[in-house]
């Protein structure tokens, strides 16, 4: 899947992202069942990867 988002939409979510992972990993420390703890950490993953993606698109747009 391929989304297209404008420069202040990235901004945007990468904020969002990085406002979510704190709590993320609080909750992710937290939670001693397995069932939520597996989804949680698959959300913190999927944050993680979002924002290193949406930082190196960054990247290589502020090169070219």
């Amino acid at each position: 899947m391929t989304i297209t988002l404008t420069d202040d939409e990235v901004s945007t979510l990468q904020g969002l992202l990085q406002d979510r992972l704190p709590a993320l990993e609080f909750e992710v420390a937290r939670t001693d069942a397995k069932d939520v703890r597996h989804i949680l950490v698959k959300r913190q993953e999927l944050c993680e990867r979002l924002l290193n993606e949406l930082n190196e698109a960054l990247e290589r747009r502020l090169v070219n």
